[in-house]
């Protein structure tokens, strides 16, 4: 059977592809349906994509020529190079990479198709809808169906960020991986949200042994509202009359109970994601400025590389022909993250440049400073440094 055959004949039904889905996902026993609207709803779950996709959006990613000697020289003139900063008609670099991540991370799986001139160079990065695509394996590659297309396209054609699965095929989304939790979330967001939102809670009441009429009740309602009520009225002495006492209400043990529930979903997803709570506005177990400015570090080594590795890596097997696999490489710049304070930064270069491992216009070029000219590029070190066992000996 010819790939046309199977690609239009019933038996890729039969379990060695993967059906669409396109209905939600119900949380499991949570009850409340999960998709990429709903789970978004959350602010945690909203917070994370936001952090991780707007993160390597908003990364410079450069194009390397690989010399026999293996340094790396940028070339921004090569055609990959102008295709990443423009990757389509309608997106920028920061919208490219934002909108693939956001698809990674909720659907496990994120598509564009390639586009090529005459000479197989590509030309424009197409984004796919997930939902819309299906991925075949047929003897010994892959091919993707598409509604839009009438022919499978190979997967050379293809660029497909892939999560975490099973098979190497396609990936598996987060949201039908952790529909209990997702869901759960989502549920103590709705009972929160109708808890407080129609239950007939009160701060406190104003008690008498004395008989009120409903008049007086009325008046003395409106006297107290127009007195204590809103932002400009808190804090105000209360006068009261006839042996009257007020008496505050505080907060239930389930509301309590309910508020804790809500923080520990909190935590369960940036689990998920893999994503530091200080990044996502929980703050309250971060200890200090250290410690953070730590966490930050581990969320660019932890969690953002092994994102950009396969963006890298999937990007120079497609993007490149074959005769420039090897020679040239895509490459995100993670320096911009990983940067400490201004006193770390100078204490770093300064070392650095001791030992001439970075001449002046690196410095200034990690720093975003233009170049000084050519002798900003020599490179320095101590005089008094010499091979082990090379120097003589003064006589006393």
């Amino acid at each position: 059977m010819g790939l046309f055959d199977f690609f239009r004949s019933e038996k890729r039904d039969n379990g060695n592809n993967f059906l669409r889905v396109n209905s939600p996902l119900f949380g499991g026993n949570s009850g409340v349906a999960v998709d990429k609207n709903s789970a978004l709803s959350f602010s945690a779950v909203l917070a994370c994509v936001r952090v991780i996709s707007e993160s390597i959006g908003s990364m410079p990613i450069h194009t390397y020529r690989i010399e026999e000697d293996g340094d790396r020289k940028l070339d921004k003139s090569h055609p990959v190079s102008q295709l990443i900063q423009r990757p389509n008609k309608y997106q920028t670099t920061y919208n490219f990479f934002s909108v693939a991540l956001t698809n990674l991370l909720l659907e496990g799986n994120c598509y564009f198709y390639i586009v090529r001139d005459g000479s197989a160079r590509p030309t424009e990065l197409i984004y796919l809808n997930p939902d819309k695509v299906d991925v075949i394996p047929f003897e010994g590659s892959l091919f993707y169906e598409h509604t839009d297309f009438d022919q499978p396209i190979p997967q050379t054609e293809i660029l497909h960020f892939m999560g975490t699965g099973f098979d190497g095929k396609k990936g598996k989304s987060v949201l039908k991986m952790q529909q209990d939790t997702i869901g759960l979330s989502l549920g103590a967001n709705i009972t929160a949200a109708t808890y407080f939102g129609q239950s007939a809670q009160v701060a406190g009441v104003l008690k008498t042994d004395h008989k009120l009429t409903e008049e007086q009740i009325q008046r003395l309602r409106n006297s107290w509202n127009s007195r204590h009520q809103g932002p400009y009225n808190s804090n105000k002495t209360a006068i009261l009359e006839q042996g009257m006492d007020f008496k505050p209400i505080s907060i239930s043990a389930n509301d309590k109970q309910l508020l804790q529930s809500r923080q520990f979903q909190v935590e369960e997803i940036a689990r998920i994601f893999r994503t530091p709570l200080s990044l996502i506005g929980h703050l309250e177990k971060s200890a200090n400025h250290n410690s953070i400015e730590a966490l930050s570090t581990d969320f660019v080594r932890f969690t953002l590389t092994p994102y950009l590795v396969q963006l890298e890596q999937e990007m120079n097997i497609k993007l490149f022909r074959e005769n420039e696999f090897g020679q040239y490489e895509v490459k995100f710049d993670t320096k911009g993250l990983l940067r400490g304070d201004s006193n770390a930064r100078a204490t770093y270069y300064r070392e650095m440049m001791q030992i001439g491992a970075l001449s002046i216009n690196e410095v200034r070029q990690a720093e975003q400073l233009n170049r000084i000219g050519e002798e900003g590029d020599i490179h320095y070190f101590p005089l008094n440094f010499a091979p082990i066992g090379t120097t003589e000996e003064e006589d006393d």
